[in-house]
Parts: structure tokens; C-alpha cells; sequence
């Protein structure tokens, strides 16, 4: 393997900013990404029951477009917070698993 391939970042993170982050900033990046993406599947689960509730009343929705932006901004935010920390450990999994498969070969 080539070294450049060996070094290569996450995203917009160098490989120097991935490995001086502490595994508790990794996790807890993870831990926030994943309530920002909860909250923003709550908000558009509720959005959408407005919507449906409003339908059956009105016959039509009123199109609640500022509350499903809401919500995919927390999906959104959710994944860019999340997403470092899971590539991060898949990776490390990942390269796990290849040596122990490896081994036994």
C-alpha cells in the first residue's frame, strides 16, 4: 500500500485531526449526531401527522414547509456530526476483521 492511501482523512477532517481526537470526543460526536438525528425524525414524524390529521379534517394540508426544512436541517446536521465518528470505528472494524480473517486463512 501506498502511504498517501494509508493517510487519508474523513471528509473534510485530515488524517492528523482523526487521530489526535480522543476516543471520547469520537463518541461523543456520535452520541450528538445521533440525538440531532433522532429529534429531526421526531419533527418530521410529527409534521407528517399534522399533515395527515389536517387532511382528514380540511380534505386538504396546509404544506408546512418551514417545519419539513426544520426537520431535514436535523437530519442533516445529525449525519454531518455523526458521520466521522462512524466511519472512524467502521474503518477500524473493518481492518479488524480483514486481519483476523487473515489469520486464519
Amino acid at each position: 500500500m501506498n502511504k498517501e492511501h494509508k493517510r487519508r482523512g474523513i471528509g473534510i477532517y485530515s488524517y492528523d485531526q482523526i487521530k489526535n481526537t480522543k476516543p471520547i470526543g469520537r463518541i461523543g460526536a456520535m452520541l450528538v449526531g445521533l440525538f440531532y438525528l433522532l429529534w429531526g425524525l421526531s419533527r418530521l414524524s410529527e409534521v407528517v401527522a399534522i399533515r395527515r390529521s389536517e387532511s382528514q379534517v380540511f380534505g386538504s394540508a396546509e404544506p408546512h414547509v418551514a417545519a419539513f426544512i426544520a426537520a431535514f436541517a436535523l437530519l442533516a446536521i445529525g449525519a454531518f456530526v455523526g458521520h466521522v465518528g462512524v466511519i472512524y470505528y467502521s474503518r477500524k472494524l473493518w481492518f479488524w476483521a480483514s486481519r483476523r480473517r487473515g489469520h486464519h486463512l
